[in-house]
């Protein structure tokens, strides 16, 4: 509904120009044209919009993995595919707004933080190390599939989420995407692979 769509835009843009506690549902209203019967109907209150909004950033964690099984989750390519995916997720524009937002105002709504993490980080970490557990036979030595899935999602964004998140990069170009995923993918199926001394 665009209707909708237009208080989340307008939530969104001013959570991030105002703060949380300073923007008022008035001026949701007024920068989305909207009514405030609406918003109440499709969110209840502010903090239901914010949760709207995380929300809708961590229902892309569902889509991230997809519906594929196999040991090809751990080969190299399967590996450099999902992080090209996770990455360009994490950066998408709208994910790192909402994200500011949280990093902002999540001691205000620790319920709202609270759902992110698990919603979001969380969830994406259990799925892939139930991939992780069934593709893999590792030296007990290398860690958990859940450690295992922490340290790859982590070798992906490297430092890219957090310039991101800070401004100090406009945007990362696909080559660049690409480029960091192989060389980290690399080191982490060497890491993994690497005999016992």
């Amino acid at each position: 509904m665009a209707r909708r769509q237009a208080m989340l835009d307008a939530a969104r843009e001013l959570f991030l120009e105002k703060g949380f506690e300073c923007t008022s549902l008035s001026d949701i209203v007024e920068r989305s044209k909207g009514s405030r019967s609406t918003l109440y109907d499709q969110f209840g209150s502010k903090d239901g919009l914010l949760r709207a909004l995380v929300e809708g950033i961590t229902s892309t964690v569902w889509e991230l993995l997809g519906d594929e099984t196999g040991p090809c989750t751990f080969c190299e390519a399967g590996l450099i595919e999902l992080g090209g995916r996770f990455v360009r997720a994490a950066l998408a524009p709208d994910n790192i707004a909402v994200y500011r937002i949280l990093v902002a105002e999540g001691h205000r709504v620790p319920e709202i933080a609270e759902l992110f993490f698990n919603t979001g980080p969380r969830t994406l970490e259990r799925r892939l190390a139930e991939r992780f557990r069934a593709a893999l036979s590792v030296r007990e030595d290398a860690g958990s599939p859940d450690e295992i899935a922490q340290i790859y999602l982590g070798a992906m964004l490297g430092d890219l989420h957090v310039r991101q998140v800070l401004g100090l990069v406009p945007h990362w170009s696909d080559e660049q995407i690409d480029s960091h995923v192989r060389i980290a993918v690399g080191i982490f199926l060497d890491g993994v692979g690497r005999p016992a001394q």
